[in-house]
């Protein structure tokens, strides 16, 4: 096995290792120099181009079609901008490095707003994806579909993504629900970052709070990527004593947080592992 090594970054240096060739069992790693008046040879674009496919791919390949990062929604007059973000969708990594736009108007009911892949063309020299952003008054999801975020919008009010409190994200009219937004962690679906996020901020600004649910609100805030399932309903279920089986849609999830919450709140929120005889824990973190 040869390895060259060049100058570069330290970012480069332990990241990027862009350029595998196979001969016989023996491998070549090659790292670019990225350095001025140095000429970028074929084989050096072709191992790029190689790397910036299939990076993204490889290291989210058993995680399941939803929101990855970002994606944040805000609110301009009367259009739904979409913060920069990755997505699976269709077993493919979407990067996106601008912010999206999609006009809304009132409705009575609720309205989904969604990414959609709406067709893949393989040609000769390249894959193409046709994307959107769209509008839907279905909810269900189709297996080309995930959902960014929900609202039901009365005439003449005005959507908001601002909460008055963790309860306010499931509030039905004029407010972006995230609620049922689809993210994706490693081997399952799960609960939006920005909702569990804010749920951790809440539990900070509580003034009687146990060690356990502390670490727990730290690990939230400081994880880079959404929550994996399990531990949010291995959380929740060492807080109630339920089955942690028994949750099945982040939606029930985001509902037991919110009971949590409240619990924490009022100085209660251990009460039903008292009442069960389970021992206090505290949840450490690594």
């Amino acid at each position: 096995m040869k390895i060259y090594d060049c100058y570069l970054c330290q970012m480069f240096m332990e990241k990027l290792m862009i350029y595998i060739t196979k001969d016989g069992g023996e491998m070549e790693h090659i790292y670019p120099a990225f350095e001025r008046g140095r000429i970028m040879k074929k084989e050096l674009l072709w191992a790029l181009r190689d790397y910036s496919y299939s990076a993204l791919q490889l290291q989210y390949q058993n995680y399941p079609r939803g929101i990855i990062s970002g994606c944040k929604i805000r609110i301009e007059d009367n259009v739904l901008c979409i913060a920069p973000g990755i997505i699976k969708c269709q077993d493919f990594i979407f990067l996106f490095t601008e912010e999206s736009r999609v006009s809304y108007t009132p409705t009575e009911d609720y309205i989904s707003l969604k990414f959609r892949v709406e067709g893949k063309e393989v040609l000769t020299d390249y894959i193409s994806y046709k994307t959107t952003f769209i509008l839907d008054e279905h909810l269900e999801c189709e297996p080309n579909e995930i959902e960014i975020c929900r609202f039901k919008l009365k005439e003449g009010a005005k959507l908001r993504t601002e909460y008055k409190d963790f309860y306010d994200i499931q509030t039905e009219y004029d407010t972006v629900n995230l609620a049922n937004a689809t993210w994706s962690a490693a081997g399952q679906n799960t609960l939006s970052k920005e909702v569990t996020d804010y749920f951790a901020g809440k539990i900070l600004e509580c003034e009687r709070v146990e060690n356990s649910d502390l670490q727990f609100a730290y690990f939230l805030l400081q994880s880079r990527e959404a929550i994996h399932y399990d531990v949010l309903t291995d959380y929740i279920a060492r807080k109630t004593g339920e089955d942690r089986n028994k949750f099945v849609s982040t939606l029930e999830v985001f509902c037991q947080l919110e009971e949590i919450l409240n619990g924490i709140r009022k100085g209660t929120g251990t009460r039903k592992l008292r009442e069960t005889g389970a021992t206090n824990r505290m949840i450490i973190w690594d």
